[in-house]
């Protein structure tokens, strides 16, 4: 059922500035074509690339999802037409999955254009925030334009935390320089608007922290603040964010490919990066099959299962550990729980995407509230 349209309108933004709001509607590339599978009846399609005053339909019971990313309308820049297939590679996905796509077309921050990320993203929160429950979405996907759909028959909610598990609003991935901002996935509440809103103002508030990577480190400083660290988790990034590397292989099935940074440290720049991206696109919309495949011929389902279960059952154990700490403070092993319950929190915290080290660290710290 196509959604029903509302009269647009401004949202002020909390975070000393007022954020105007508004979307792309880019010049269609050429044809994307995907294996002949029917999109689900029950999730519907999208129209495109269109703004965010349409309501999804309050007949739907699953979770409801957007996606968002940049793509500015008169941009010089040599990877402009590439940027606009990777995104049409999204668009398609979304079209696929009933993911409405939303492309911020130029600048809401002149000044200081690396904070556009997350004031778009706190536009678009606020906006379905102001719609009644029954029609707003749950969580908002954010794909950098250098990154391609590969494999359209994952869809995003298979990354999404069980119901259970509500007190997670943000999910990402990390890399050798710590948290990726590239790809983020946000749920659609008032704790992630005031979160964004830490992001925007830090720059101004908290002049004196570092930002070695501009937006990206002002999210991961405030996402990891005491107040607000216990509502972030990392997930494996192959799962939704696989960089781009030469020495890695292809992995059919795998959902997307980021190619982030090629041609950086090489030098090959623009025209290596071009190169790439052009050979993986043209693979994408010509010959799908190739790399495409069905969701239960991939292990995301019982990954993601296994994933969620670990993080449950690694909650449940550092709940349970205050427990036995009431009930045995003279205990012999009382400095090895501390320890092992100190390690785990970390990992939770920091590391949860490698899954061995979640799953064995609450399995050391069951054994020491055994013994």
């Amino acid at each position: 059922m196509a959604p029903r349209r509302r009269p647009l309108f401004f949202v002020a933004v909390p975070a000393l500035v007022l954020i105007y709001f508004f979307s792309f509607t880019g010049k269609r590339s050429a044809p994307f074509t995907y294996p002949t599978t029917p999109p689900s009846e029950s999730l519907g399609t999208h129209a495109g690339l269109e703004n965010c005053t349409d309501d999804f339909d309050d007949s739907y019971k699953g979770l409801r999802v957007r996606q968002a990313t940049m793509l500015y309308e008169g941009d010089k820049d040599k990877l402009r037409g590439i940027y606009e297939r990777c995104v049409e590679t999204h668009r398609k996905h979304g079209d696929r999955w009933g993911v409405p796509t939303h492309v911020l077309g130029h600048a809401l921050y002149e000044d200081n254009s690396y904070f556009n990320k997350p004031a778009y993203l706190q536009s678009l929160i606020m906006i379905e925030l102001a719609k009644p429950t029954a029609k707003r979405a749950d969580w908002i996907v954010w794909f950098d334009g250098d990154s391609v759909i590969m494999n359209p028959e994952i869809p995003w909610t298979i990354f999404l935390p069980p119901s259970d598990l509500h007190d997670f609003h943000i999910l990402g991935t990390q890399d050798n320089n710590g948290f990726n901002a590239g790809m983020l996935i946000l749920r659609v509440d008032q704790w992630t608007v005031r979160a964004l809103s830490q992001v925007l103002a830090l720059p101004v508030l908290q002049p004196s922290v570092g930002l070695p990577f501009y937006d990206q480190s002002a999210l991961d400083w405030v996402f990891q603040l005491p107040a607000n660290q216990d509502h972030f988790i990392f997930q494996p990034r192959h799962w939704w964010n696989r960089y781009f590397f030469t020495g890695d292989g292809d992995q059919p099935g795998e959902m997307l490919l980021h190619f982030a940074g090629i041609g950086a440290q090489s030098g090959g720049g623009s025209k290596e990066k071009s190169g790439v991206m052009i050979k993986y696109l043209e693979r994408a919309e010509t010959e799908p099959q190739s790399w495409t495949r069905d969701l239960s011929k991939t292990p995301y389902e019982k990954e993601t299962k296994a994933f969620w279960d670990d993080v449950r059952e690694a909650k449940e154990t550092l709940q349970n550990t205050g427990k036995w700490f009431r009930d045995h403070p003279a205990n012999k092993h009382v400095s090895e729980v501390q320890d092992a319950e100190s390690v785990l929190r970390e990992v939770l915290l920091r590391d949860a995407d490698k899954v061995d080290w979640l799953s064995g660290n609450t399995t050391q710290l069951q054994k020491l509230l055994r013994d």
